[in-house]
């Protein structure tokens, strides 16, 4: 057992785990970026949407699709208010794959923080140096917050097959999400060594930096220092917690939660080894294909109305993995093992009103808010059932602006709250994309989105481009948020994801 270095890369493993495995605990699902497209341009694509991706942000869109006027000599003309086009496509198919990822508070910071301690020193020595007796501090911080259930990772994927046929679609979709965090850490057996006669002992035989001579301590209030005192620490050793507590930023009003395992430190200090630890790791998610039937009617070249008909096949996943058991490893593995599958069926409406250089669209999915059963799972520490999971009708609002056919510029809102695979986190985005179609053969798009449900992420900035030749298309996206987490020294983006498609259009 190689002791407390096994934290980092335990919890780490459970990280990439959650990337690979959609597995449930939540009672909606959130929203999704469908197509390079749409991503490009911040998903902003209620109002502009003309391709088979319009089975997900507006069937009304079908009801446009191959529409032209007849001249009076008998021919077909572009309608007046198609502003995109849309009455050129005939028949088309398109294929399509997402991914990306979104960090949770300080998740990302706090396992960096976690690997650059050398745990195994304080497992086989103990506090005998400045050095030690700041990773402890760092250490118990950084469990601490991941503590939090706030803080955690979360994957989507999505992907599939459209095939549209004038006012007509049907398509094969799927759409994952899954989610990682510690459900409980167990602070008692962290098998801390003490060489003296307990913690305080080695605390107080540190050789301490020069500055902290006349250093009044200021993170731990009386209540605080109560009650590490009632553990066995002297009033020196707590000052020089409260020393490197400061260090790592601490105060009084965010330490608690790190007293309360300096506390448990202190008393188990030397009694405990980490084989007998029982952090517990959570993995949530849910994973849905549909089998959309799509029809769009167009009441005039200004106004048309869609659905989707689906068939949909949940799964809903749930995992808990003890991260110190010497068969963690092979636990993560069972994760897509782990589910119950329910049948349903979903209804989505569209409306769209266009006229010579605006679109207003207006979505509603899964209006009917079907359900899927969650499993009931027996672990080594007893057996647990995850919750059904219930997909809550979503509503989204878009105008776009379209003077020439080449050029996009579209602004969508949720007006719903989606929840998510995590706990307690919702989104509702606000969205902003545009699109320049040069010489109708290279499309350049860009766009940002924020959730304005929730304050840990800033604004998410996208880009893609398209690549018309003839019939056939190739579009990519990627996004990236503006707010970073550190993570192995290096300033890696909070959330991020990319996209392609590829496109038989006639």
């Amino acid at each position: 057992m190689s002791g407390l270095k096994k934290v980092p890369q335990a919890l780490i493993v459970l990280s990439v785990a959650a990337l690979l495995f959609p597995s449930a605990h939540l009672f909606a699902m959130d929203t999704f970026m469908a197509g390079p497209r749409a991503a490009g341009m911040a998903g902003a694509n209620v109002a502009s949407v003309n391709d088979t991706s319009a089975q997900y942000y507006n069937p009304a869109a079908f009801g446009f699709f191959g529409k032209k006027d007849e001249s009076l000599l008998g021919n077909k003309e572009k309608q007046l208010s198609d502003n995109n086009d849309l009455g050129s496509k005939d028949w088309g198919v398109d294929i399509s794959a997402g991914a990306g990822y979104r960090q949770h508070n300080k998740f990302g910071e706090y396992l960096d923080d976690l690997d650059k301690i050398d745990q195994d020193m304080l497992s086989t020595n103990g506090i005998q140096s400045q050095g030690d007796l700041e990773n402890l501090v760092s250490l118990v911080k950084d469990l601490d917050g991941l503590d939090d259930p706030g803080n955690a990772i979360s994957a989507n994927a999505n992907g599939g097959l459209g095939i549209r046929v004038g006012s007509f679609g049907i398509g094969g979709h799927g759409y994952f999400q899954a989610t990682g965090r510690v459900l409980s850490i167990d602070t008692i057996n962290l098998g801390l060594r003490v060489n003296g006669a307990d913690l305080s002992t080695d605390i107080t035989a540190v050789a301490m930096p020069a500055d902290y001579t006349g250093y009044t301590p200021q993170v731990f209030d009386a209540a605080q220092r109560t009650q590490l005192l009632a553990t066995g620490l002297t009033a020196t050793a707590i000052d020089r917690l409260d020393y490197y507590a400061y260090q790592e930023g601490l105060t009084s009003a965010n330490v608690q939660g790190t007293v309360d395992i300096l506390a448990s430190v202190s008393t188990q200090s030397g009694a405990s080894t980490l084989d007998d630890n029982t952090t517990t790791a959570l993995f949530t998610g849910f994973g849905v294909g549909e089998v959309p039937l799509t029809y769009g009617h167009a009441f005039n070249e200004h106004f048309s109305i869609g659905a989707n008909l689906k068939f949909m096949k949940g799964r809903v996943y749930g995992n808990q993995v003890i991260v110190f058991d010497n068969d963690s490893g092979e636990a993560v593995k069972k994760s897509d093992e782990q589910y119950e599958e329910t049948n349903n069926f979903g209804i989505d409406i569209g409306l769209m009103a266009r006229m010579s250089m605006f679109n207003v669209g207006l979505i509603g999915r899964n209006l009917n808010a079907p359900k899927f059963d969650g499993p009931t799972i027996a672990f080594s520490t007893g057996t647990v059932t995850f919750d059904d999971v219930r997909i809550d009708p979503q509503v989204t609002f878009g105008v776009a602006f379209i003077p020439v056919d080449t050029f996009t510029l579209e602004v969508d809102i949720d007006l719903t709250e989606n929840e998510t695979t995590l706990s307690n986190y919702e989104t509702r985005n606000v969205m902003i994309g545009l699109e320049w179609n040069v010489w109708h053969f290279l499309a350049l798009r860009g766009g940002a989105y924020k959730n304005l449900a929730e304050d840990d992420i800033d604004w998410v900035y996208t880009a893609g481009l398209g690549v018309n030749m003839w019939a056939v298309r190739l579009d990519l996206a990627g996004a990236m948020s503006s707010t970073k987490e550190r993570f192995d020294d290096d300033e890696v983006p909070k959330e991020a994801g990319a996209s392609l498609q590829l496109s038989v259009d006639f």
